[in-house]
């Protein structure tokens, strides 16, 4: 079984129970206030596995079903099945972390602020498939055509942007820090794979 695979499963089975059982979403939620004064220390990741409702989980397990799988099988063709599949799951676990760290630093003398949701982490297994595959075609809405690095540029611009504005309750700075810490411990395990990015950047 693929660790996309299980990681999908956790995400439904919590967030699931989470639905209902209001002290368990909270207990789990990423509250910056509590890790700071209570050292709840395992919100870092607990909060990366409860969701707000169906569609966000369903969203966030969709783009990490469609995309997760094959970085996965990339970490594996260069590492081996266990080393690429532990450091696949290392990557993902601490780009959940380094994503909720800019809403930490914001938010810790706020005990009304939580988030949930494996956004942040979905956002750089991402830009890890982007570093590996920069002209391989995106489909927006399923019909548009757009290649990947380009969405992915478009995607950095718009939650740098909303993120400023500080509307409604989606934590943009995880989607930004998620997908930024993607490429970035991407290149850090697998600079090759950041060189042959770049070479398909460069026009010479």
């Amino acid at each position: 079984m693929s660790i996309t695979l299980v990681l999908i499963i956790l995400n439904v089975l919590i967030s699931w129970q989470s639905f209902s059982h209001f002290g368990l979403f909270n207990r789990l939620a990423h509250r910056p206030y509590e890790v700071a004064h209570a050292r709840q220390y395992d919100r870092w990741i607990t909060s990366g596995f409860v969701h707000a409702n169906w569609l966000h989980l369903g969203i966030n397990m969709f783009v990490l079903w469609q995309f997760g799988d094959i970085v996965e099988q990339q970490f594996i063709a260069i590492s081996g099945p266990i080393t690429g599949r532990i450091r696949y799951l290392t990557i993902y676990l601490i780009i959940l972390v380094a994503s909720s760290i800019p809403s930490y630093l914001k938010h810790r003398h706020d005990p009304g602020y939580a988030s949930v949701g494996a956004s942040g982490a979905v956002s750089g297994i991402l830009f890890a498939y982007v570093l590996f595959f920069p002209w391989v075609p995106l489909y927006l809405y399923g019909l548009i055509p757009i290649y990947s690095i380009l969405a992915a540029v478009a995607y950095l611009i718009y939650s740098s942007w909303a993120s400023r504005q500080n509307r409604g309750v989606i934590n943009h700075d995880a989607h930004f820090y998620g997908a930024v810490s993607g490429m970035l411990l991407t290149s850090l395990f697998y600079p090759h794979v950041f060189v042959s990015f770049l070479r398909q950047m460069l026009p010479f």
